[in-house]
């Protein structure tokens, strides 16, 4: 067997063993450095025999891993673009909470570069998003029970933290748009991180592509008529455009591609 082979199948053995391993331990424990230990983990990672995990790895098969990263994956260029289209709804000195989802995280490192903001949120990468920017922002990252395989705080600390903020706007994502007009999450403790931020906010922004448009998820966040902006990738269907428009929310549709290519030769 080659060496990287062997160090590789120690480094998968070392994750199962161990549940979870982080590169200094593993970088240690081998004799390699940090950098070579994050090429195998990479390759490993690859290959579905470990989970990347920030700081190290874990088995691909705790909590629910590996498919976080299919979705960060699924609609990627559709969540881009609606993210660019939404960053302008904000300006400098405003308050946000945002909620956790592949969606938002992608908003987040797109809003990042752009205005210094207050940012509340119970999403980790969201949160590393806004730090690790140049802008001067100010992050609150609530605490609360960890989810890892979506890397965001839950539960009863979680709620009483955001109790105590009032924000500019709410950035929520949705599993579903319903056709009677509801958010939709899938479980009980997103749903509830939804509701609390869209109650201690002015205005709510629904991030959505068009996949959620009409699809229904088991848990209601709130109605149609509390959302002030929907953004999205593509016009919805026209029996959602009209009860929109009876309940005042506005649709913000991203450009497409041929209109941006159009856009710059105009």
């Amino acid at each position: 067997m080659k060496i990287p082979e062997a160090r590789r199948d120690l480094i998968r053995r070392t994750v199962f063993e161990r549940k979870r391993a982080t590169i200094t331990e593993l970088a240690n424990t081998l004799a390699v450095s940090e950098e070579t230990i994050r090429r195998d983990l990479h390759e490993l990672h690859q290959r579905g025999l470990v989970i990347k995990v920030h700081g190290g790895a874990i088995m691909p098969d705790r909590a629910g891993f590996g498919t976080v990263e299919k979705r960060r994956l699924r609609m990627a260029e559709e969540k881009r673009r609606l993210s660019q289209r939404a960053v302008g709804l904000f300006s400098p000195g405003e308050s946000l909470m945002i909620d956790g989802g592949t969606t938002n995280e992608i908003f987040a490192e797109a809003l990042s570069t752009h205005v210094s903001l207050t940012v509340v949120t119970n999403s980790i990468p969201i949160a590393r998003a806004f730090w690790s920017a140049a802008n001067d922002h100010t992050v609150i990252l609530t605490g609360g029970e960890l989810r890892l395989d979506t890397e965001e705080t839950l539960g009863e600390i979680a709620l009483r933290q955001l109790d105590g903020f009032n924000a500019d706007h709410a950035v929520l994502g949705a599993a579903g748009i319903s056709p009677t007009g509801q958010i939709t999450r899938l479980r009980i403790d997103e749903q509830m991180i939804a509701r609390a931020m869209a109650a201690r906010s002015r205005a709510v922004t629904v991030l959505a592509d068009h996949t959620k448009f009409l699809a229904t998820g088991s848990l209601n966040v709130c109605e149609l008529a509390q959302v002030t902006n929907i953004v999205t990738d593509a016009a919805p269907p026209a029996e959602f455009q009209a009860l929109a428009d009876q309940t005042k929310t506005e649709i913000l549709v991203a450009d497409t591609p041929a209109n941006e290519n159009l856009s710059g030769l105009l």
